[in-house]
């Protein structure tokens, strides 16, 4: 069979059946993921303080960062999609115990023990998810598959927040919860309907111990001149961007006078762009000059970051966060594709507990080291010294050899 008849025999990710139940099953656990977040911080603003809110998120992330490299030891020891089921269900059933006890007046201490849990069984899930999805599609597929659930998780961060609020504000912390148990369900049935390709367990794996299998697996990193160089990329974008993003919008609309409608914008205008750079990643799938195009997209990112910081007009900022947006499901995409290409199914999960750690586990001290530096240097350095990183990440692109002539199977 030729290369051109192979390429056409290979449908498009999104038309692959079990694909597509399975991102359909993960976007509807992210719409409820983000009920769960706007209930917690309701939840916690009415019970104590805005502080205690911000306690509660960091509690939900230190299992996190305390476990996702072993959650990924785990992953490559069993079977992934079962890993998900397991954390899928148990998530659910918290969410029902909690709902129970939150029809009273719910307490700190109740918020705390879900945050936790929240937190652990994500340590699992999402090391199992990086080496689930890939062995749902084919190598020239994985940059298509990348961009669907990009797209369908985007659409779901973007109608999670204010359905969040308006559950809130309608039948209070139990029906939030409640919701994002019915959420689970709808993964579980998805996830129970997949049939993966199997996947050769590393022999080192099956006798080693925990810490020794993932010393192993850091190791399969640092000697791989791809993977080692994507994942460095991707840790120096993130934190670039996540500061500016999310404190800097917010530090940004309060100097300029803009407001909580002000950051509404602004998030509105990201969320378009990244919505309509990730449909038009579902028909492009550059195979060349990979490390070239996301590039590209961190340099024209590590500017746009920085205009809302410095400019007093609101359709300005407003444009360059739709920029953005432009530019991120390219990079976020193209990385990801070259992760997933360049991995050995017997390392899948200690890859993704790595891409997983250095992508959403260090989010919140991203944040919160942005908002320290604003308070330090001023709004307009701080926000500067994070798209500057961006700018690292971009030349990084051009300097590493092996991610500059990186390729994707055409």
């Amino acid at each position: 069979m030729t290369t051109a008849t192979l390429a056409a025999a290979t449908p498009p990710a999104y038309r692959v059946p079990q694909f597509r139940r399975y991102a359909a099953g993960q976007a509807v656990s992210v719409l409820g993921d983000q009920v769960w977040y706007v209930a917690l911080s309701w939840a916690a603003v009415q019970v104590a303080s805005p502080g205690v809110a911000g306690f509660l998120l960091a509690v939900s992330a230190l299992p996190r960062l305390a476990l996702m490299l072993f959650g990924g030891v785990l992953v490559d020891r069993r079977d992934p999609r079962r890993l998900m089921i397991r954390s899928d269900l148990g998530r659910g059933a918290v969410c029902l115990v909690a709902a129970a006890f939150a029809l009273g007046r719910p307490s700190i201490a109740l918020l705390v023990v879900v945050a936790l849990v929240f937190g652990t069984a994500d340590a699992v899930f999402l090391p199992a998810a990086g080496a689930l999805q890939p062995r749902l599609l084919q190598p020239s597929q994985y940059a298509q598959g990348n961009a669907t659930v990009t797209t369908v998780n985007r659409l779901a961060l973007t109608l999670g927040a204010p359905l969040g609020g308006v559950l809130v504000a309608t039948g209070g912390l139990a029906t939030a919860l409640v919701v994002n148990a019915a959420t689970f369900l709808v993964s579980v049935l998805a996830l129970r309907s997949l049939s993966p390709r199997a996947a050769e367990e590393a022999k080192e794996t099956q006798k080693a111990g925990h810490w020794a299998s993932l010393g192993a697996g850091l190791r399969y990193i640092a000697g791989h001149r791809t993977l080692r160089g994507v994942l460095l990329i991707g840790l120096i974008a993130n934190i670039g961007f996540v500061g500016p993003m999310n404190v800097g919008l917010a530090l940004a609309s309060q100097h300029a006078g803009w407001g909580a409608t002000g950051i509404g914008v602004l998030l509105s205008g990201f969320g378009a762009g990244a919505i309509l750079s990730g449909l038009v990643m579902l028909r492009r799938r550059p195979s060349r000059f990979v490390g070239p195009i996301i590039a590209v997209s961190f340099a024209v990112q590590g500017v746009a970051v920085v205009v809302p910081a410095v400019t007093g007009s609101l359709p300005l900022a407003a444009v360059a966060t739709f920029v953005a947006g432009l530019t991120t499901a390219p990079a976020g995409i193209l990385l990801s594709s070259l992760t997933q290409s360049h991995t050995d199914d017997a390392y899948r999960g200690r890859v993704s507990s790595v891409n997983a750690l250095a992508s959403l586990g260090l989010t919140p001290l991203a944040m919160a080291l942005s908002g320290v530096l604003a308070d330090r240097w001023g709004l307009v350095p701080a926000i500067a010294a994070s798209g500057a990183l961006e700018l690292v990440a971009a030349a990084a692109c051009l300097v590493i050899p092996a991610v500059r002539a990186a390729r994707l199977p055409a």
